[in-house]
């Protein structure tokens, strides 16, 4: 089960499988946060030992690996069981976490890819993409005089705008 490699072609692809298949397909998603529980490391640590035990390796090494740092995966599959397609993605990243949830809820409630906004979210890699001015700034005679600084001038000498500054105790 291949997974896609970025979670606009996942939302993409999901979208329209869902539009082909509404009734049947399911979408379901997996949280995978690895805790420090004795039983989590003796798995981590047997599985560990199954990868270097595959691997051919010239001189054997006997000191351990230190243990890596626990990361959070979120794993989202979109599947239709009558045609047998399968759509995997994973992802360990915070804010995408979000778009995604609530880019499938969206897909779930019947919205379409061009409701959602994909398809221009992100250009297709090594495509080009135009790239539009700035609007040109307003001439100087055009700019109105700042208000403050008008009203500062009316007013006086030393007072401001805003009136004197009442006394007071201070902080207690």
């Amino acid at each position: 089960m291949p997974y896609l490699p970025t979670s606009q072609a996942y939302l993409e692809q999901s979208a329209q499988l869902l539009q082909a298949y509404p009734d049947t397909t399911r979408i379901v998603t997996k949280y995978n946060f690895p805790t420090n529980r004795r039983g989590n490391l003796k798995r981590a640590h047997k599985s560990q030992v199954r990868k270097d035990a595959a691997k051919p390796t010239d001189a054997p090494s006997t000191t351990p690996a230190p243990p890596s740092a626990a990361t959070a995966t979120l794993t989202l599959k979109t599947f239709n069981p009558t045609t047998g397609i399968c759509l995997h993605y994973r992802t360990n990243k915070a804010q995408e976490v979000g778009r995604l949830i609530t880019s499938l809820g969206k897909l779930a409630a019947g919205a379409d890819v061009a409701g959602l906004g994909l398809s221009a979210a992100v250009p297709a890699a090594g495509a080009d993409v135009e790239m539009t001015d700035a609007p040109a700034p307003a001439p100087a005679e055009e700019i109105a005089p700042v208000a403050g600084k008008a009203q500062g001038q009316a007013q006086g000498q030393g007072q401001s705008a805003k009136g004197k500054k009442k006394g007071g105790k201070g902080k207690r």
